[in-house]
């Protein structure tokens, strides 16, 4: 006998299992009668149960419990029924609208802008078989409920849902829709593809999203050779930019910032500075000034800039400064004076 064979739970397993063939429904209520299917129903859903009582028991929450021992309701039901779940197109058809607007609900999604639209899109092309539709509708719910348009702390699809969110999945494909239907993706809602892909680059090595940064303070660059070159620190290294990575770990740390003086240097400064509220450092019109001045009386060959610069954020004077002296200062190009 096996943990769901327990003659306690016989009535469970028979309205469950009429609950979800019978089409509208997606919860069923128990009767508790005595302490021994107390106990066995406390296990199963690893709570206390009182009796004699009745409990409204949902399909997605009960499936939940039984994923967490490693198994799944429609697999549960057919093992102790000696038989798969089956359901008309009918009774499919109006279950799923059923099912979809309850998991909605229970995480208060259903009045969302997009949730019509997703309801009728999973529905008709979900491809989702209708045994396993009110766990991975509860599933997407949750999920989707934990998603922000602003993320300030990042996930992955594995720590949300373990490998149902892995490509080609159908929890995979429904989220992913109500996420187009909402105008974002997956990196924009604060959920990278693993927490190790892309690790940021700091005085403290390479750090992953399991990683913590233990500066409160932080100077971010551009060119690892500042890091190379003993800059004091602690240093973040961002080569092409302001990542989610990057985006984790300075959360909540105080920021300066120094970058090329070119075009994308601009750029990825005004992108750091307005998502940390740091300052920048040595990236004045003056500090410009005095370093083409310096390099030009050195004989270094600057390169020439062809593109002006967006508005610096922190310096109104930068872009049509350099702009009128018409060259390019990296990084590399004044590390000495950065020691």
């Amino acid at each position: 006998m096996t943990e769901y064979d327990r003659p306690e739970l016989a009535e469970l397993w028979r309205l469950a299992r009429e609950t979800m063939e019978g089409g509208g429904r997606s919860a069923f209520s128990f009767r508790v009668e005595d302490a021994s299917t107390a106990t066995v129903l406390g296990e199963l859903l690893r709570k206390p149960i009182a009796h004699p009582a009745r409990r409204q028991i949902s399909l997605a929450r009960l499936d939940e419990h039984i994923r967490a021992h490693g198994s799944t309701l429609p697999e549960v039901l057919e093992s102790v029924h000696g038989k798969p779940i089956g359901m008309s197109t009918s009774e499919e058809a109006s279950t799923a609208d059923a099912v979809l607007k309850f998991a909605l609900r229970e995480h208060g999604l259903l009045h969302a802008p997009w949730a019509a639209e997703w309801i009728e899109h999973v529905r008709r092309y979900g491809k989702i078989p209708q045994p396993a539709l009110p766990m991975i509708a509860n599933q997407a719910a949750a999920i989707l409920a934990r998603l922000h348009p602003e993320p300030r702390q990042w996930t992955t699809r594995f720590a949300l849902a373990g490998n149902d969110l892995d490509d080609g999945r159908p929890l995979t494909r429904i989220v992913h829709k109500a996420l187009t239907l909402i105008g974002t993706d997956w990196e924009r809602s604060g959920v990278l593809p693993d927490a190790y892909s892309n690790p940021v680059l700091t005085s403290q090595g390479y750090l992953t999203l399991n990683d913590t940064l233990e500066a409160s303070d932080i100077t971010v660059v551009r060119s690892p050779r500042l890091l190379e070159s003993g800059v004091p620190g602690p240093l973040m290294v961002l080569p092409t930019g302001l990542t989610a990575q990057a985006k984790h770990h300075l959360n909540g740390k105080t920021v300066r910032c120094h970058n090329d003086f070119t075009p994308d240097g601009i750029r990825a400064t005004n992108e750091i500075l307005a998502y940390t509220g740091g300052t920048a450092w040595r990236m004045s019109a003056a500090d410009y000034r005095e370093a083409v001045a310096t390099l030009i009386a050195r004989g270094v060959e600057l390169p020439t800039l062809n593109t002006r610069p967006a508005e610096a954020s922190w310096d109104p004077d930068l872009a049509e400064t350099m702009a009128t002296t018409g060259l390019m200062v990296t990084e590399e190009h004044v590390l000495p004076s950065l020691l």
